[in-house]
C-alpha cells in the first residue's frame, strides 16, 4: 500500500484511498483495487509469465523443425512429448491466470453492490425518487456487471501485454531485431482502433441509460396488468415498448460505430506487417524458418494487442456504468432541503412525542402520548398518507425504531412464513405469536389445514392473496417487529366493522403491543372509536379538531354521513 499511498498523495487522492469504495474517484479506486487484491494478482502475473515463456516456445520449435526439414529435406519425427507437454502447460497456466484475474473482479462487484445497498438501506425513498425500478435495477445489475468486467477483463489484457512485451522483445531481438519495425502496422491499427471506440464513447452511457427505460417500462406494465382493467393497455404497451427499444437500439448503434469503423483496420494491420516482416526476411536472406518464426511470434502478439484494444470497449463501457453509479450513490447521500429540519421537527420525551410538521401552508403542531393508539382523519386528498410518511422521517431522524404498512405493502415471492418473519430469527414463542395473529386477521383460512399456513407461497408482490389478505399479512409482519412505533395507513379499509373491532380490541389487551404507540390513518368511524386520540386534518386550516373516543362538533359532522349510512355504528 506503500506506493499507492505515496502516489495518492501526489494527485490530491489521500481522502479518496482512505475512504469506502463508492466514494472514491475512478482512479484511486482502481489503484485501490489492485493493492487490497495484490497477492492475487502476483500469482497471475507469475501465471502470465509462465504461459507467455511456453507460447514463445512454439515458434522456436516450429523454426527449429524447419530448420531441420530444410537441412535434409526430410521432415524430421516431431517431438510429440515436447508438443504434448506445452500444449498441457498453456491449458493450465492460462486458465490460472484468468481465474486469478477475474475472482478479485467478482469480489469487487459483490463489495460495491453492498456498499450501494448499505446505503439505500439507510437513506429515506425521496433521495433517490428520480430513479425509477428499471434504472435502479439497472445500476445495482448491469452497470456493477460492467464494472466486473471491466476491472477483471481490463487487468487481465494489461498484464497480458506487459508481461508479453517482456517475455517476448528479448526473444525476438535475439533472433532477429531488424523485425521489429514489421509490427507497426499492426501496432498502429490498434491505436486506430482504440481512438475510435473512444470517441464514440459518450453514448454508451446514453445506451445504458435506455436500457434502463425498456426494464422499468417492462416492469411497470406487467405490475399494471396484475388487475385485469388494465388488460386494456396491451396495445399502448408494446407501442411504447418498440419507442423506448428503438431509442435503445439508437443508442448502442452510435456507441458502437467505432468498433465497427475500426475492427477491419487490426485485420489490415496484420496483414501489412505479415508481408513486410516477409521483406525484411527475404532482404537479410532468411529462409522459411525465420518467415515461420516470425509470424509465430506475429500472431503471439496479436492476442494480446487485439484484448487491448478490446480494452477501450471494456473501459468505455466501464466508465459508463461508473458515472451511472457514482451518481446514483451522490442522491443517496446529498440530504434533501428538508431533510436537515427533520431531527429539530420531533421532540422526545418520557410519555411523549412531539411533532412539528410541515402541512400545505402551516405547520402541525402535534404531541402523541406515548402507548397509546392515534388516528388521523380527513377527507381523501387532505395529506393524511403524507404526514403518516413524514413522521416516519423524523422517527428515523432520532434513530427510533418504527414499521410502517403503506396502503399497498409489499410482499416478497416467497413463503407466508419468510414474509412475515423477514429480517428475523423466528423463535417457537414468535411462531405461537405468528399463527396466534394469522388466526385473528382471518388469514388461517388460506389453509385447510391450519398448520400448513405458514408454507403457503404468497408469489411476487402476494399475487395469490386477495388486496385484502396481503394487506392484513403485512399488519401482521408489522406486529412481529421490535418497532417502538407502528405507523399504519388505512390498516382497515379491507376488513368489516366486526373484525376491525376484535383485532384492535384484542390487539390492546396483547402483550404483543404493550407499550407501543399506533398511529393510524384512516377514514372510517369505526376506527376512531376504537383509538385513545383522533385528529381532524383540513388543507385549509391543518389541525381542524383534536378528539377522543367521544365525538363531538366538527369531528361528528365530519362523520355524519357514514352515521346516517350505517346506524349501527
Amino acid at each position: 500500500m506503500r506506493f499507492s499511498l505515496t502516489w495518492l498523495a501526489a494527485q490530491g487522492y489521500r481522502d479518496d484511498l482512505m475512504s469506502t469504495r463508492l466514494k472514491r474517484r475512478f482512479i484511486p479506486w482502481l489503484i485501490a483495487h489492485f493493492f487490497e487484491f495484490w497477492y492475487w494478482y502476483l500469482g497471475a502475473f507469475a501465471s502470465l509469465y509462465v504461459l507467455h515463456r511456453l507460447q514463445t516456445e512454439l515458434p522456436a520449435q516450429v523454426k527449429l523443425l524447419t530448420d531441420v526439414a530444410e537441412g535434409s529435406g526430410e521432415m524430421p519425427a516431431a517431438p510429440v512429448q515436447t508438443f504434448m507437454l506445452i500444449a498441457l502447460g498453456i491449458l493450465v497456466f492460462r486458465t490460472l491466470s484468468r481465474l486469478l484475474f477475474f475472482t478479485p473482479a467478482r469480489f469487487q462487484q459483490k463489495i460495491l453492490r453492498t456498499e450501494m445497498l448499505q446505503e439505500m438501506e439507510k437513506a429515506p425513498p425521496a433521495r433517490y425518487a428520480n430513479w425509477n425500478d428499471g434504472q435502479l435495477y439497472q445500476v445495482l445489475f448491469n452497470d456493477f456487471n460492467n464494472l466486473r468486467a471491466f476491472v477483471g477483463f481490463a487487468l487481465l489484457q494489461l498484464g497480458n501485454v506487459i508481461v508479453a512485451a517482456f517475455v517476448m522483445i528479448p526473444r525476438l531481438n535475439q533472433a532477429d531485431s531488424n523485425l521489429w519495425v514489421a509490427f507497426i502496422p499492426m501496432g498502429a491499427s490498434v491505436l486506430i482502433f482504440s481512438t475510435l471506440v473512444a470517441a464514440f464513447q459518450k453514448y454508451a452511457k446514453a445506451a445504458l441509460d435506455a436500457q434502463g427505460q425498456v426494464q422499468n417500462h417492462v416492469i411497470e406494465s406487467y405490475a399494471a396488468k396484475a388487475t385485469v382493467k388494465n388488460y386494456h393497455r396491451e396495445t399502448t404497451f408494446i407501442e411504447r415498448f418498440n419507442e423506448l427499444s428503438w431509442l435503445e437500439m439508437g443508442f448502442f448503434f452510435k456507441s458502437s460505430v467505432g468498433f465497427a469503423l475500426g475492427f477491419p483496420l487490426i485485420r489490415l494491420g496484420l496483414g501489412l506487417s505479415l508481408l513486410w516482416g516477409a521483406l525484411i526476411v527475404r532482404q537479410n536472406g532468411g529462409g522459411t524458418s525465420d518467415l515461420v518464426f516470425f509470424a509465430g511470434y506475429l500472431f503471439l502478439m496479436l492476442e494480446p494487442l487485439m484484448f487491448l484494444s478490446w480494452m477501450a470497449v471494456v473501459t468505455s463501457q466501464g466508465l459508463a456504468a461508473w458515472k451511472r453509479v457514482k451518481n446514483l450513490h451522490t442522491e443517496l447521500r446529498t440530504l434533501n432541503p428538508d431533510e436537515s429540519q427533520w431531527k429539530s421537527e420531533i421532540k422526545v420525551s418520557e410519555n411523549a412525542f412531539e411533532f412539528s410538521l410541515p402541512y400545505w401552508d402551516t405547520t402541525l403542531a402535534l404531541r402523541l402520548a406515548k402507548a397509546q393508539w392515534f388516528v388521523i382523519c380527513g377527507e381523501t386528498g387532505s395529506g393524511k398518507s403524507e404526514i403518516l410518511k413524514k413522521m416516519g422521517h423524523r422517527l428515523a431522524a432520532r434513530e427510533i425504531s418504527f414499521s410502517m404498512v403503506q396502503q399497498e405493502p409489499y410482499l416478497f415471492n416467497d413463503t407466508i412464513e419468510a414474509n412475515i418473519f423477514l429480517g428475523k430469527e423466528k423463535t417457537p414463542q414468535l411462531e405461537l405469536e405468528a399463527r396466534s395473529l394469522l388466526k385473528l386477521f382471518g388469514l388461517d383460512l388460506l389453509a385447510l389445514n391450519g398448520e400448513d399456513i405458514l408454507t403457503i407461497e404468497v408469489g411476487e408482490n402476494g399475487k395469490r392473496l386477495s388486496g385484502g389478505q396481503a394487506k392484513r399479512l403485512s399488519l401482521v409482519r408489522s406486529l412481529l417487529s421490535q418497532a417502538e412505533v407502528i405507523l399504519w395507513d388505512d390498516p382497515f379499509s379491507s376488513v368489516d366493522i366486526v373484525l376491525e373491532r376484535k383485532i384492535i380490541t384484542q390487539l390492546k389487551e396483547s402483550s404483543l403491543c404493550r407499550g407501543r404507540t399506533f398511529i393510524l390513518t384512516s377514514h372510517r368511524l369505526t376506527t376512531v372509536k376504537m383509538c385513545d386520540q383522533s385528529m381532524l386534518l383540513d388543507p385549509k386550516v391543518g389541525i381542524k379538531a383534536m378528539g377522543d373516543k367521544e365525538l363531538k362538533g366538527v369531528f361528528l359532522e365530519f362523520f355524519q354521513e357514514q352515521m346516517v349510512a350505517n346506524p349501527s355504528t
